[in-house]
């Protein structure tokens, strides 16, 4: 589970490092802009691409029981995001990536102003979007307990319809799964 001491490096808005760490809790309280990193895991099969997407514990300080992203997290201060995206997969989803397969996608600039559990959560971050290019099998994912109540595959074609149909189950960004899903379908091939 995420430690709210956790020191984040402070950004500018082109994304680098201000010389300046904040802890977890103030970077989300005050609203300071740091780094996060979303990896993405999609596979092929016969009908189409699979979107593998977690679903974040019930206890989670933001988004809790929705459907994310394969794996998602901050970017510790004096980290990297490459070294962040493999730890977060390692952690998550127990599975040991090797840097050469996170392929870097796009960054995106996040700015939600939320309440969750009863509590003001402001989430302002730049997104670096990762793909693990890989073949998993799920007996390879072992889901972080503590931060992933459920793994799934959902089946692309699907996953839009669902997301529009049960709108508060999923904190997947529409914009951001399509792109993905874009650059997946000319990667996977």
């Amino acid at each position: 589970m995420y430690n709210d001491n956790e020191l984040f490096d402070i950004l500018n808005e082109s994304g680098d490092k201000t010389g300046q760490t904040m802890p977890r809790i103030e970077v989300h309280r005050t609203g300071a802009l740091h780094g996060s990193v979303h990896i993405w895991v999609i596979r092929r099969r016969l009908d189409g691409l699979e979107v593998l997407l977690q679903k974040r514990a019930p206890d989670k300080d933001s988004y809790p029981d929705c459907w994310d992203a394969a794996s998602t997290g901050h970017i510790n201060a004096g980290e990297d995001s490459l070294s962040a995206a493999a730890r977060e997969v390692g952690e998550e989803l127990g599975v040991d990536a090797a840097p050469s397969e996170l392929i870097p996608l796009f960054r995106r600039r996040v700015r939600e102003d939320n309440i969750f559990n009863g509590k003001r959560f402001i989430n302002n971050e730049i997104t670096r979007v990762y793909l693990l290019r890989r073949d998993i099998r799920d007996e390879e994912l072992i889901p972080e307990q503590a931060e992933i109540s459920e793994l799934k595959w959902f089946g692309a074609e699907q996953l839009a319809e669902l997301m529009k149909s049960q709108e508060g189950s999923f904190c997947v960004d529409s914009e951001e799964l399509r792109e993905v899903l874009a650059c997946a379908e000319n990667m996977l091939g």
